[in-house]
C-alpha cells in the first residue's frame, strides 16, 4: 500500500514544534492535510488548535494506510463503485461536538466521534464520497488519560470505528456491535495496537 502526504502550502504556523520527522504536516493555518492512497484519499481538517499537538503525534503515513485498510478489508454492508474512494476528517471541540449532536441525534451533549455517511450509490462524477467523520478533543482526550493507553492509539481505534460506521455498520444491537468490534480488533492487530475492548 501507498500513501502520498499532499500538504496545503500557506504561512507559518504558530503549530508546536516536534523532533519527529513525520510531525510536520499541520505546519501551516490552514491546518490541513490531505492523504492520498491508491484508490481514493482522506482529508484531515483541525477546527481546534489542541488537536495541533495530538496530530504531531501520529504517523500521518500510516494513518492513511489504515484507513486504506479499513476500507479494503473486506465486503462491507455499503457496495463500493469502481471509483476512487474520499471521505473527511474534522478535528473539533467539544462545543462543536454538542452541537451536531443536538441537530442530528436530538442529543444535545458532546461527545468523542460523530460519523455522517455520504455513501448514495447514485453519486455521480469520477469520485465516491463516503462521509465526513467529526473527532471531539477533549472527551478523546480524557478518555486516553482515564483509560491509561496511548493517544495515538485510542485516536486510531476511533478513526478506524468511524471509516466502519461510514461503510455502513453499526452497533445498534449486540450482534451487531460484536461484528463492529471483532473487525476493529483485527484491522487494530494490522498495525499492532492492543484490543481496545480489553483494557
Amino acid at each position: 500500500m501507498h500513501t502520498e502526504i499532499l500538504e496545503a502550502s500557506s504561512e507559518e504556523s504558530d503549530s508546536p514544534e516536534s523532533d519527529n520527522q513525520h510531525n510536520t504536516y499541520f505546519e501551516n493555518n490552514d491546518n490541513f492535510v490531505l492523504l492520498k492512497f491508491k484508490d481514493g484519499e482522506a482529508s484531515i481538517s483541525i477546527l481546534e488548535k489542541c488537536w495541533l499537538g495530538i496530530f504531531h503525534l501520529i504517523d500521518m503515513k500510516e494513518l492513511g494506510v489504515i484507513i486504506e485498510t479499513v476500507i479494503n478489508f473486506s465486503s462491507h454492508p455499503i457496495i463500493l463503485p469502481n471509483k476512487r474512494t474520499t471521505l473527511s476528517i474534522v478535528a473539533t471541540d467539544n462545543a462543536h461536538m454538542c452541537k451536531l449532536n443536538a441537530d442530528f441525534r436530538n442529543k444535545p451533549i458532546p461527545t468523542n466521534i460523530l460519523s455522517f455517511s455520504d455513501g448514495s450509490i447514485d453519486q455521480t462524477g469520477d469520485e465516491f464520497h463516503l462521509g465526513d467523520i467529526f473527532l471531539g478533543y477533549e472527551i478523546i482526550n480524557k478518555e486516553a488519560k482515564t483509560q491509561n493507553i496511548p493517544l495515538k492509539n485510542h485516536l486510531n481505534h476511533l478513526i478506524v470505528h468511524g471509516v466502519l460506521h461510514l461503510l455502513g455498520y453499526e452497533h445498534e444491537d449486540e450482534i451487531q456491535a460484536q461484528n463492529m468490534e471483532n473487525k476493529e480488533k483485527k484491522i487494530l492487530g494490522i498495525f499492532n495496537i492492543p484490543n481496545p475492548y480489553s483494557l
